[in-house]
């Protein structure tokens, strides 16, 4: 059973557009990565998760209950850092994260608390208005796992964090899903994504046009060639004949394609030159992603699909 389904979710603001006919379902243990642009309405969707938004239309469930705006449903099950993680700032971290603890009604965190504070090189006893934005972000990850939440609802959670400090965020994630919670992890960082998030959707314009594993994504994606000719001087204008196929770069000697489909009409008509030599760069889910935004006679095959729950349709 999903820990956490989002369904046919749509918010307006007005005439404005948040996000449209949203749905998707992480399960329990899983990694799920939430991309898109500014504006696309990633956090839309993840404050109407946390119910601080009321939907226009649809609705959430998180742990097997319905969430219902303003009422805080399953808050102390549920880890949240925002994207912009604001606290008191005349309070000390440690006063601050305790009192955050009491409100979601955990009492004994403060053991998970130092630990935390240990593993991200924080001082607790600092006021939190004296930290660096590097250091209020680790109090806003220690405020999110401290309590050991079932689910974990992150919007950009390794956002000013030096590399160091990077790679214990996404450690703490991939240990916290071993160990069988639910994490929702939205960020601007496509190679953090690739690296902890076993799936992930795309947002373009509020609206889901993809829910795939990452691989899959990748794949669906342009592929890329890139050859050297024998002749370091030839440079073969593309014939109108290969369709899906576009220059990405070219110069004297060497091109680079980008294409969709089989490589095998673009082998047959490089078969008349006399080539050096072929790679076949691997995609990277950055460059996946990117498909997804440019124009749609230019777009990824496959956009809009939403693949089954779990293994790799």
């Amino acid at each position: 059973m999903p820990t956490l389904e989002v369904e046919s979710l749509t918010k307006r603001y007005g005439s404005a557009r948040g996000v449209e006919d949203v749905t998707f379902a992480i399960e329990p243990g899983e990694i799920f990565g939430y991309l898109g642009p500014n504006g696309s309405g990633k956090t839309t969707t993840l404050r109407c998760i946390m119910g601080l938004l009321r939907p226009t239309s649809g609705q959430v469930r998180v742990l097997g209950r319905r969430i219902v705006p303003g009422r805080a449903t399953e808050h102390a099950r549920i880890g949240y850092l925002p994207g912009e993680f604001h606290i008191w700032p005349t309070m000390r971290s440690a006063r601050s994260l305790g009192v955050l603890a009491a409100l979601g009604g955990g009492d004994r965190v403060a053991a998970r608390r130092r630990q935390l504070a240990e593993r991200f090189d924080l001082d607790l006893s600092r006021r939190v208005g004296d930290l660096s934005k590097g250091n209020r972000q680790k109090v806003g990850l220690i405020y999110a796992f401290q309590h050991e939440p079932e689910v974990l609802i992150l919007d950009e959670p390794t956002a000013g964090l030096d590399p160091l400090m990077r790679q214990a965020a996404l450690d703490l994630i991939r240990e916290t899903a071993e160990q069988g919670a639910t994490v929702l992890l939205s960020s601007h960082d496509l190679g953090e994504v690739a690296a902890v998030c076993g799936r992930a959707g795309i947002l373009r314009e509020g609206r889901l046009v993809e829910v795939a594993p990452i691989a899959q994504i990748v794949q669906s994606s342009e592929h890329r060639l890139t050859v050297w000719f024998t002749d370091g001087h030839l440079a073969p204008r593309l014939p109108a004949t290969l369709a899906g196929v576009r220059v990405v770069k070219q110069k004297p000697g060497t091109l680079d394609l980008a294409y969709q489909g089989a490589a095998d009409p673009i082998l047959k008509w490089l078969g008349q030159f006399a080539v050096e030599r072929i790679a076949t760069p691997q995609m990277s889910l950055e460059d996946a992603f990117i498909q997804y935004y440019r124009e749609p006679s230019a777009g990824s095959v496959g956009r809009g699909r939403v693949a089954p729950q779990g293994g790799d349709a």
